[in-house]
């Protein structure tokens, strides 16, 4: 009997968790399936436009099996708050809508503007959700997210042509040509407010509101397109606006220069069975090959005899090593397979010679205009001068006439008088020309490290060499050179605390601190040497022999020094780097404005905080 009764004690139990197990795992199943209702869909959509005239206001709501929806409500209303429609409906099944047909609050008659609508949903065990929403009527013809949409980039100076709408959300442009460069597309004229750019190319575009910002579109494309760009899904594409023979599905350039592989150097299809890669730096010594995808999934070509005629799956095209590198645009005839360079321009031209200030060693760079022509502005002494391409004497050129003529390849040097000039070279015509040039009336540093922020410089003083510098304190920002106060001639670059700056270049980082700052307008090189600021004097611990060094205490402003110092009753000035070249005095204490070479400022003894601005001459004794 005890063995029954415990086999059956047993058995009970096995049940009890049995069940337990059971009730455990449906309650787990109807939590998992127990959703609160939402809103799949509002038209018109939230941020959206719709075009003025008659439409319905519609929202659909959904919600999971176990709990089904119950009731749901719309509320219109005007950019004033005024109640337009409202629509308060019973709801069933896991999907249901309200609809208020636009009739019922005359949206034919509606004005343009901004309106607005809540929303709330219940189910069936009581749960709910809400949301507010806006959209806005608008004159254009159909529905869209921005009022203008416009397409800029290098083929048209990053200028704002138009784009017309089409259809619901669809911006188009036809019969533009990219000429392979960069683009973008905004929806201001003057970058007021939003745009979108592809680096990627994956036929999507990025917002520059986006995080981390966007990039431009460079994805080669040339040839006389259409674009489209939909301003809700951010898709685009680029059509040829005529269509061509064609024996391939697409042609692009595989070599070294990409590790043969990649859509960046994609060529155009601007005629019957002619394909056209706009731009293209080739060295010598680069291989390549014509493939009909980025990934010689398709057709390839080379060509084995190197006559200008390409075989399919062919040896590789290679430069040979006594042509100059340069840039070309390449035709392709996928017909024929006949294939040609045209050649665009060098990589650098640079002056050199006995007047320049490299003289027969080292180029000067002259800076592309984009129109063809190249040009600097330098200090020459009298001597000789000749133009060359990419830093060798390859393909050189000179004459005899100064200060204007035609340089003839291999041409004798140039005579040229001491001066400075604005020199002006085309390496296509030959045309060369040496103006003289006045100069810069200031040169000033500019930007968010500077006291004046980015809307006032602060002048540079000029040296005896053409350069400028200037002793000056600066926090963690950015700067930048300019001419003449104002942004017509500018530079920067990225590096720092040394560099070369570029016409319009980046904005220069800088550390804060205290710095002797060099810049030379002619060659663009810049320097920022960290500068010392000492207290010296009779009342200083080491008087007049030693400096006692301060610290940069960029909490009391840009460009302030302080130290904790007892002093003794006697005389003191501020100096740079322990030398006399710069100091700052003045016969006020405790403050006052030192001024270069001032006098010695009287000092009673006494423990102080001593503050100096190098930017402004301020001083305090505290």
């Amino acid at each position: 009997m005890k063995r029954i009764f415990q086999y059956s004690s047993l058995l009970l139990l096995a049940a009890i968790v049995t069940f337990s197990a059971c009730k455990r795992e449906e309650l787990d199943i109807d939590a998992l399936t127990d959703f609160p209702p939402g809103v799949l869909s509002v038209f018109p959509s939230d941020n959206g436009k719709v075009v003025k005239g008659n439409f319905d206001v519609k929202v659909n709501f959904v919600d999971g099996t176990t709990s089904p929806l119950a009731s749901g409500s719309v509320t219109l209303f005007d950019g004033a708050g005024a109640k337009l429609a409202e629509s308060t409906k019973t709801l069933s099944g896991i999907s249901d809508s309200i609809v208020i047909a636009g009739s019922t609050f005359n949206a034919a008659s509606l004005p343009v503007g901004q309106y607005t609508m809540t929303i709330s949903v219940t189910d069936s065990k009581g749960k709910s959700n809400s949301r507010n929403t806006k959209f806005e009527i608008s004159n254009l013809p159909f529905a869209a997210n921005h009022n203008e949409m416009f397409i800029a980039g290098e083929f048209n100076g990053w200028g704002a042509d138009v784009m017309t709408l089409v259809a619901d959300h669809i911006w188009e442009i036809k019969n533009i040509n990219l000429n392979g460069g960069e683009w973008k597309i905004k929806n201001c004229s003057n970058w007021c407010d939003e745009d979108w750019g592809d680096p990627d190319c994956d036929g999507i575009m990025k917002s520059n509101k986006a995080a981390g910002g966007n990039g431009n579109t460079k994805c080669g494309d040339s040839g006389l397109a259409n674009v489209r760009f939909n301003d809700m899904t951010l898709t685009y594409s680029v059509q040829p606006a005529v269509n061509f023979d064609k024996k391939v599905n697409g042609l692009y350039l595989l070599g070294t220069f990409n590790t043969f592989q990649g859509g960046e150097y994609k060529f155009a299809h601007t005629a019957n069975n002619t394909w056209v890669l706009g731009e293209i730096l080739l060295s010598p010594g680069d291989a390549f090959r014509f493939a009909e995808y980025p990934d010689f999934m398709g057709k390839n070509f080379g060509d084995a005899d190197m006559n200008g005629v390409a075989e399919e799956f062919g040896p590789n095209i290679v430069i040979p090593a006594s042509q100059q590198g340069a840039y070309y645009s390449i035709t392709f005839n996928d017909k024929t397979l006949a294939y040609s360079f045209n050649f665009l321009r060098f990589p650098s031209i640079g002056i050199i010679g006995s007047a320049t200030p490299g003289g027969w060693d080292t180029d000067t760079d002259l800076t592309d205009k984009g129109n063809g022509n190249w040009e600097v502005t330098l200090d020459l002494v009298a001597g000789e001068a000749k133009f060359r391409a990419n830093n060798s004497w390859d393909t050189n050129w000179g004459a005899s006439d100064f200060p204007s003529g035609i340089g003839t390849v291999g041409g004798p040097n140039i005579p040229v008088p001491a001066g400075r000039y604005k020199i002006s070279f085309n390496p296509t015509t030959g045309a060369y020309n040496f103006q003289v040039d006045a100069g810069f009336n200031s040169i000033g540093i500019i930007g968010s490290a500077t006291p004046g922020g980015w809307d006032a410089e602060t002048p540079m003083v000029k040296q005896a060499d053409g350069s400028y510098r200037l002793v000056i304190g600066l926090g963690n920002g950015e700067a930048k050179f300019r001419a003449n106060n104002g942004w017509d001639v500018n530079w920067g670059a990225s590096g720092f605390p040394t560099g070369t700056g570029t016409q319009g270049g980046a904005n220069i980082p800088v550390t804060a601190g205290i710095y002797t700052v060099d810049f030379n307008p002619n060659t663009g090189a810049y320097s920022f040497t960290p500068a010392s600021i000492g207290i010296i004097g009779s009342a200083t611990p080491g008087g007049w022999d030693n400096d006692t060094d301060m610290n940069l205490d960029i909490a009391s402003g840009i460009g302030v020094v302080s130290l904790n110092l007892t002093l003794s009753a006697g005389e003191a000035k501020f100096r740079l780097n322990n030398a006399w070249d710069v100091n700052w005095g003045a016969s006020g204490f405790p403050t006052g404005t030192g001024t270069q070479g001032g006098s010695n400022i009287p000092v009673p003894a006494g423990t102080y905080t001593v503050k100096f601005n190098v930017n402004t001459g301020e001083y305090s004794f505290n």
